[in-house]
């Protein structure tokens, strides 16, 4: 029985010591000298993604029209323009572009 008890508490200790160790990570600390150049490409990006927000519930806008009339969703976002639901596809922010998922019919930008 002391055996048990043992071995018990030999897992137990290697299983705390096992998960308590240090995991290694992927992106870079925060440190006071980092910080405001990770807040200006954080605002940097939600800036431009903000600019896009017209563009994208304009797509999106176009797409619930398409899947109204056509049954279903386009397979991608040129089938808009090919089909004349829209002129031409509108610019994604410098650096970002347009995400669609013709099984939901979702698009974003990134």
């Amino acid at each position: 029985m002391k055996k048990m008890l043992y071995l018990a508490w030999a897992i137990l200790l290697i299983f705390t010591i096992s998960s308590c160790q240090k995991k290694e990570e992927k992106s870079e600390k925060l440190t006071p000298l980092n910080a405001p150049a990770k807040y200006g490409e954080t605002m940097g990006r939600a800036l431009k993604k903000s600019k896009a927000m017209g563009d994208i519930l304009y797509l999106k806008n176009k797409i619930n029209t398409f899947q109204i009339q056509e049954g279903r969703y386009p397979s991608s976002l040129q089938e808009l323009v090919d089909k004349g639901y829209i002129e031409k596809l509108p610019a994604p922010p410098e650096g970002m572009k347009f995400v669609y998922d013709p099984s939901t019919g979702k698009v974003d930008v990134r």
